[in-house]
């Protein structure tokens, strides 16, 4: 599902862009690009922006060197200057350039916020501006500026371009794009000018009116066809989407692919996989940014999270849903807003944030927390030093807040919602719904909140169609608080949300049907008001429903409660027929009539009642249609039978049957009367029974209410539970990785290191402790004294204590049960939050150095009281040719300290005069075969004496089962002796 991830400010996309703006990043080497571009680009009414990365300091030929490669006007953009078609405007140096309803507009670098970003701030200025008719080229340079500002550009329909790395001089800005998936071209400059042109092209033959002998139902089928393969595909049902969405998106990927008509691009997708997967991400329009509208947030941290830290107080924590999350830049930029109150307060509150997404891919972004460095443009650099660390070119949100968010994947019109929550932040994500799917979403936020909790939307939304669910608490920043309603029940019917909206139909086929049927209307009404016979509908329980035509001469309302009962309302004399022919239409359901008898202004005439069964469509209950035809003109009631007397009277016999008549309609009135009353007291007794089911029914009703929220809650929190698992099935991956990293390190290190806790117990120790100590798995839990045998007279125990107590860092040799030398190091375990959770105890082994030391101190000694009374050079050497003694004949001889001879190779004293090959090979043999040498003569040039031929000898002198020495004399030849003694 969309977030607030949009950065179109105009909610109706499908209205034709102003212009075409091409606006071009490029830094170092871009020079040579923009000119191959240019002298490439053809001229068709498109305006184009460049912006380079100028020094601030000096003057700009930029504008002078386009302007010998292209035809159109190459000017310097000015503040307040309009876009006009065929003109390229050059950014000024020292100023970044945005673009305002169509309009330039400079800003001095300092007033942008966070770090320097011209590109991105161009491209973010032009997706908001021009939407779908924006376009971004980002050309060589280096660095990542201009990345997100094509994501944006993307979100907003536009096209986006990057130079072809392999042509450009640094391909780092190029590269970034391509790598971030915000580029649909990657071409060399020269070609970018011929794709442009063959888009405008294509934009104005799409947007051309269709042909009226185009079928609109053919496209709506065609569009439900391709739903319904992105909801088998991906489980997210688009038709719920608005149609121009949608129809901005499709004619993007149509033309990226230079196809004209919706069914090729169809069978396109049925035959590339891969095209359906990019457009469902065109269609999520996943781009968003940290700190959208700042003063949205500021509204947030007074007017919400200050009274919420305040009612917490750290008893419960703060719960925030952010539905639509796309790649977690809101969510994240909530919990900082959170994090700086709570500080601000002096509070210590726990926070629950909940980011949701139908975007797969978008969640795990989020989850990671590592964006750009060109984010920081969204941000004070305060907030990005307090809440981000540096990770090569990225920033990564600090542990301390990514621990307070948990990202999932939902649907929020199919899966089950959050509940309990303080906050909903859905910013633009109801713009891109249908009515019927925003009405359900604004009463699912209703149902997830709180009472008295807060709904946050975009700029463009508001709660109008849900205005007695939520009370406007700050109306410029769509602050709402949540009502203490009841929720309305949720639905997924396609009647609520409608079908897919219908393309309009031809203008000369609407405007001919359209009165057709008003005049088939007008005339049905007027035969039934001068023909038709007037009646009412009535239900089972003969209540009137609906009255028709001239009813006035057949109800004669009885005194009392007002009633629609057609028994109390007709006229007496219908009263048995009526019942009577109701009765057995409701018994046989067929049409009864039957005539009545009426007395009207004296006179007498037959009315035909017609009982015709009917059903309601809707709800599918039974009802009765009343007719009523007056058959006869009303007619005098006394008829004159037989002949009369002089004074017009009636004879008696007839009199006398007049009288009997009388007296027989008297005793039916008054049985008719008794019956009506007992059916009115049945009636009576029978409502208060209705009344008394419709009680225990409303009861029920009340009972199953509670159950399905019951239902609903144990839902959300399945809902909730899952995410959290989910979440955790992540850091455990994380944390799998790390375990078989810390066991790799820990197997390959060579000391004995063992890890113990506060309590002074092993945690973990290193495969060489395992071997040195004989440690087996059930050691771990035991006390560290445990190792006190191993290590003599050590007490480890109250070492590991004072480390842990004062955070110091112990060092000392000792020697061990097995009678080596070891270096022993207790120092503190501590967390990355730099707490302290037990001490590293290390042992490495010293014992041959060790050992190395004390044979040179006694071989030294040996050496200095056996051989001082030698008056010619001497040397012992190990092994390895390293000196380790020299006497003083020998210091003073080539004028060497002791410092600077002892330890140090043979061959790197004084003038490295001890290097010779043969010399090196001689000693080796001495060492290898225990073979003496004598009388070797070599030229040594010595301080004072200048340069002297010398004879070496060496012979092996044991100094122990371990190690052998050499000793070295150097005498003078005899030659030399000879002149000595002269």
């Amino acid at each position: 599902m969309v977030e607030e991830r949009s950065t179109i400010s105009n909610d109706d996309e499908s209205a034709e862009p102003r212009l075409l703006v091409a606006g071009i990043g490029a830094s170092a080497g871009g020079l040579e690009a923009l000119g191959e571009f240019f002298a490439n680009v053809p001229i068709d009414g498109m305006a184009f922006i460049v912006v380079q990365h100028l020094s601030p300091d000096r003057e700009s030929n930029l504008t002078q060197l386009l302007g010998r490669t292209t035809r159109m006007r190459v000017v310097t953009a000015e503040e307040g200057t309009s876009l006009e078609p065929d003109h390229v405007y050059v950014i000024p140096p020292n100023a970044d350039l945005a673009v305002t309803r169509g309009a330039i507009h400079l800003v001095p670098p300092s007033a942008a916020r966070g770090a320097r970003l011209p590109i991105d701030y161009l491209f973010r200025s032009l997706a908001r501006d021009f939407g779908a008719g924006a376009i971004g080229i980002v050309l060589s340079g280096t660095g990542s500026d201009g990345t997100l500002g094509l994501q944006a550009i993307k979100a907003g329909g536009g096209f986006t371009f990057a130079q072809d790395p392999s042509t450009a001089k640094y391909d780092g800005m190029p590269r970034s794009a391509l790598s971030s998936g915000a580029a649909d071209f990657c071409l060399p400059p020269g070609k970018i000018g011929v794709e442009l042109a063959r888009i405008a092209h294509g934009r104005r033959r799409v947007r051309s009116p269709a042909p009226e002998s185009d079928p609109v139902s053919s496209t709506h089928e065609q569009l439900e066809k391709l739903f319904a393969l992105i909801r088998a595909a991906f489980g997210n049902d688009l038709s719920q989407y608005k149609l121009a969405t949608v129809d901005r998106r499709i004619e993007r990927r149509m033309l990226l692919h230079k196809i004209e008509r919706l069914d090729e691009y169809i069978r396109y997708i049925e035959e590339h996989r891969g095209e359906l997967d990019e457009l469902y991400k065109d269609l999520l329009i996943s781009v968003t940014s940290f700190f959208r509208d700042p003063d949205c947030f500021e509204a947030l941290k007074t007017k919400v999270f200050a009274d919420l830290v305040e009612q917490k107080d750290g008893s419960r924590p703060i719960r925030v849903w952010v539905p639509g999350c796309a790649t977690g830049e809101e969510a994240y930029s909530i919990a900082m807003c959170l994090a700086e109150v709570c500080e601000e307060k002096g509070r210590d509150t726990s926070d629950q944030i909940f980011g949701t997404d139908v975007d797969d891919d978008a969640i795990q972004i989020a989850r990671r927390g590592l964006y750009p460095a060109s984010v920081a443009l969204d941000m004070s650099p305060e907030r990005r030093e307090r809440f981000f660390a540096k990770r090569d070119d990225e920033l990564v949100v600090s542990r301390r807040i990514r621990d307070s968010l948990v990202f999932s994947k939902q649907n929020l019109l199919k899966d089950a919602p959050f509940s309990r929550m303080d906050l909903v932040s859905c910013r633009n994500l109801l713009i891109y719904l249908q009515p019927g799917a925003q009405k359900r979403v604004l009463r699912i936020f209703h149902y997830a909140l709180n009472a008295g909790g807060h709904l946050l939307l975009g700029a463009s939304e508001t709660v109008g169609d849900a205005p007695a669910l939520y009370a406007p608490v700050d109306r410029k920043n769509r602050i709402y608080r949540r009502k203490q309603v009841a929720t309305p029940a949720s639905t997924s019917s396609d009647a609520e949300f409608g079908a897919l909206p219908q393309r309009e139909l031809a203008k000369g086929a609407a405007s001919a049907s359209r009165p057709t049927l008003n005049l088939q209307g007008l005339a049905d009404r007027r035969v039934l008001e001068l023909y038709g016979p007037p009646g009412v509908v009535v239900n089972e329980n003969l209540e009137i429903l609906q009255f028709r035509g001239r009813t006035g001469p057949y109800f004669d309302p009885q005194p009392g409660n007002a009633t629609l009962d057609v028994l109390r309302v007709a006229r007496s004399e219908f009263h048995v027929e009526l019942k009577k022919a109701i009765q057995e239409a409701v018994d046989q359901n067929v049409r009864v009539t039957s005539d009545v008898q009426i007395r009207e202004h004296g006179k007498s005439g037959l009315v035909t009642l017609d009982v015709v069964p009917l059903q309601d469509p809707q709800s599918k209950a039974r009802c009765f249609l009343l007719l009523f035809h007056r058959e006869h003109a009303p007619t005098d009631i006394v008829t004159v039978v037989g002949g009369t007397g002089p004074d017009d009277e009636p004879s008696p016999p007839l009199a006398q049957l007049v009288q009997e008549l009388e007296r027989e309609l008297a005793l039916t009135k008054e049985y008719l009367q008794s019956t009506i009353e007992e059916r009115e007291h049945t009636l009576d007794e029978l409502k208060s029974t209705n009344e008394e089911l419709q009680s225990s029914n409303e009861e029920l009703q009340s009972t199953n209410e509670e159950l399905q929220t019951s239902k609903e809650e144990m839902e959300s929190t399945n809902e909730e539970l899952t995410t959290v698992n989910e979440e955790l099935q992540n850091r455990m991956r994380e944390l799998s990785v790390t375990n078989d990293d810390l066991h790799n390190v820990l197997s390959g290190v060579d000391n004995a290191v063992v890890i113990v806790g506060m309590d002074q117990r092993i945690r973990r120790y290193t495969t060489a402790a395992e071997k040195l100590f004989h440690l087996v798995p059930g050691d771990i839990g035991r006390s560290i004294g445990f190792l006190e045998p191993f290590l003599g007279t050590v007490s480890i125990e109250s070492k590991v204590a004072a480390v842990t107590a004062d955070l110091s860092t112990l060092d000392e040799d000792i020697v061990a049960a097995n009678q080596r030398w070891y270096a022993l190091r207790v120092s503190p375990y501590k967390t990355l939050d730099h707490a302290v959770r037990g001490a590293l105890v290390t042992l490495t082994d010293i014992d041959v150095r060790k050992r190395a030391q004390e044979m040179t101190r006694d071989v030294g000694s040996y050496a200095s009281k056996f051989l001082g009374a030698i008056g010619h050079p001497l040397v012992m050497l190990d092994s390895h040719l390293r000196i380790v003694w020299a006497n003083d004949v020998f210091l003073s001889t080539f004028q060497l300290s002791s410092d600077e001879t002892v330890g140090s190779m043979l061959s790197s004293i004084g003038a490295r005069q001890f290097g010779d090959a043969s010399l090196r090979k001689r000693l080796d043999s001495v060492f290898e075969s225990a073979a003496l040498f004598r009388g070797y003569e070599m030229k040594l040039r010595l301080p004072e004496q200048g340069e002297r031929s010398m004879q070496v000898g060496a012979s092996l002198v044991p100094a122990s089962r371990e190690n052998v020495l050499a000793l070295m004399s150097i005498e003078p030849a005899f030659a030399d002796r000879k002149r000595d003694g002269a």
